[in-house]
Order: C-alpha cells, then structure tokens, then sequence
C-alpha cells in the first residue's frame, strides 16, 4: 500500500511540475509581449509629449499676458506706454533700454528694477565706438523666467566681448515693417519706436486689434561665415546681416545702402549676407529691434530669414510651437496666431491706427 502511494504522489508531482513547465512563456509569446510593449510605448510617446509642449505653451502664453498687463500698468501710471533705445542724449539713442527693461517694476521685478538707474547711459563713448555702461552689468546678465518661453530650449546667457547678457523671447512690435516702417529710431506704423510714449488712445483700430507682443527665437550667439546656415540649423536663430559700421545706413530707417531697400524679396536679399548674425534677442536689456523688437514684414515664422544691418531690419516673430505664435494684443488678451495668416491681416495688426478692417484671425 505503501509502494502504490508512493507511486501515486510521485505521479502527481511529476504532473504538476509539467504544468508549471508548460505555465511559462515561449520565446515566441515572449517577443509578441515585447512588440505589444513597444507599440503601446509608440503611441503613448507622441501623446506625452504633445501633452509636454501644451504646458510650456500655456506657460509662454501666461508669460505674455503678465507682459500685457505690466504695461497696461505702466501706462497707468505714467499716462503713456515706454519707447525703446530712450535715452538723453542722442548718441546712445541707438543703444538705449528696451521696453522690456522699462516694464521690470510692474512685473513683480522691482529687485532688478532698483539697480537700474535709467537716467544713466546703458552705453558710453563717441557714437562710432559705444562701450557698454558697466554700471547696468549685474542686471544685463539676469535671465528672467518671465522673458523666456519653455519651448525654445535654447541657453539665454550670452557673452559678447568683455559683457554678459540674458536674452528674451519676448519681443515688442514696432509696425508694419513696409515702406521704412522697419526701424524704430525713427516714427514706425507701429505702437513702438524711439521715445514714442504712445498712448492707448492711439489704438484707433481697437486695442483687441493691436499687437504689443509676440515670439521670437533667440540666435545662436555666435555668427555663422560664409554663406547661409546648415539646414539641420533652424534659420530663425541666425538672421542674414549686411555689414555694419559708420554711414551703413542711408539715414535711420530711409533704407539700406548697397543693400534692400523698402519692401524688398527677403529669399533674395538675405543671398547677398555677408555674414550670419547669431545675435538675435541676446540682451533683453537693449532697446535694438534685433534684440527686442519684431514687425510684421515677415509672416510668423516664415519661410524667409530675418534680413538686418546694424540689428534693424526684417524680423519676424518665430516659435518653436507648433503651427504659429503666441501674441499678446492691446487689451492684454494673449492669441495664438496660425502661421497661415493672411499676410494682410497680419500687418493689419501691426498697426494701431491703420484703419484696416481686419478679418477673423
């Protein structure tokens, strides 16, 4: 008896070691569960990441409306909104502070505010050979979470000679950039240029018509010589730069000597660069339109580099998001505007008081 369950139980477990055996996975089952994994990885991926840049696009969209609403502050208080490059005397004009600068005590950046003594010079010297203010140096190096968008990934700080900048996303409009509507030291069709102190009354068109702000990437930093970038480098990081120096231009704003004039094809113009500048919104500080401006010459983020001398010129608003940028308007709402607007209708809203009627957007 004995024997016969002895032989039972090993039966038994002989039985259920098989089943265990056969409970395992095959090689077969095993690749199929790795390929499922990897499909179900596959399809998840683009949906995270989507879900990433809504973020840091409504995180670029909430930076614009906070700049929207520090300057409808500061024209409150001071019954006008700033100009870019103001200055007290006429040579550092072209090197003065950006509006950007003038808006740090209305934006819960007063810290930085107080080392700014804007009756001092951002730049000293002879207008041909201007040297940075050291007096401005500890603020023109702060990056500000406010002035940069998540999305653009590129490092803010920039060294350019023997000074260190942050740079912005964030720039301000200064018109149309048709005609000579392109440079801000003199009168634009825009809201903003040299000392303007425009007013919200100046807004004929409609201040839900208007814009103040909007997007751009910042460069590369340094230049990029001979010839245009890679096409592995976005080309809004650099923009097509005709040389500078004295009597480079034809006058503020009257055109560019021996290089576009008004309205020009900028596919064309940017081919006879000298150079690439990797310049491009390096310094939020400086009042430059490079540096702190857009017009509405280019649609956003087109095709066609920005064109510039001297760091005034054609430059567009760019992003890295998807399918257009962000823009703030005159009443402080923040809109999304399609890369596929009507190019029209964007200049349109470029201009405060262009009495254009302008079509859904």
């Amino acid at each position: 008896m004995t024997f016969r369950f002895s032989i039972f139980l090993s039966i038994v477990r002989s039985k259920r070691r098989r089943r265990a055996a056969l409970s395992g996975f095959t090689l077969v089952e095993l690749l199929v569960v790795i390929a499922i994994i990897g499909i179900l990885v596959g399809l998840l991926l683009p949906a995270v990441q989507a879900a990433r840049e809504a973020a840091r696009r409504m995180q670029c969209s909430n930076n614009l409306k906070q700049l929207g609403l520090a300057l409808h502050n500061y024209e409150s208080a001071h019954q006008a909104f700033p100009g870019p490059a103001y200055s007290t005397s006429n040579a550092s004009m072209v090197y003065g502070f950006s509006v950007q600068a003038f808006l740090l005590p209305f934006m819960e950046q007063g810290n930085l505010e107080s080392l700014i003594d804007y009756r001092t010079p951002l730049y000293t010297g002879a207008l041909n050979n201007q040297q940075f203010n050291p007096a401005h140096a500890a603020v023109a190096r702060q990056p500000l979470a406010i002035f940069l968008c998540p999305s653009d990934g590129q490092e803010p700080i920039y060294s350019v000679g023997n000074n260190t900048f942050a740079g912005t996303n964030y720039v301000v409009c200064t018109g149309s950039g048709t005609d000579k509507n392109y440079d801000s030291r003199v009168r634009t069709d825009g809201m903003f240029w040299r000392g303007s102190n425009t007013k919200f009354r100046d807004m004929t068109d409609g201040t839900s018509n208007t814009m103040v702000f909007s997007e751009a990437l910042m460069g590369a930093g340094a230049n990029y010589s001979p010839g245009p970038p890679s096409p592995a480098t976005p080309h809004g990081r650099y923009m097509a730069a005709y040389p500078g120096g004295p009597g480079s231009m034809n006058g503020s704003g009257q055109g560019f000597n021996g290089a576009p004039g008004d309205n020009p094809d900028l596919l064309v113009a940017a081919s006879g660069a000298a150079i690439w500048s990797g310049a491009r919104c390096n310094a939020w500080i400086h009042g430059k339109d490079g540096d702190t401006g857009y017009n509405a010459y280019p649609s956003p983020n087109a095709d066609a580099p920005d064109v510039v001398k001297n760091n005034w010129g054609f430059l567009a608003a760019r992003s890295q998001h998807t399918g257009g940028v962000s823009t703030t308007l005159g009443d402080g709402s923040v809109q999304f505007i399609s890369d596929s607007i009507d190019i029209g209708s964007w200049r349109a809203l470029s201009t405060p008081a262009g009495g254009e009627v302008i079509n859904d957007f």
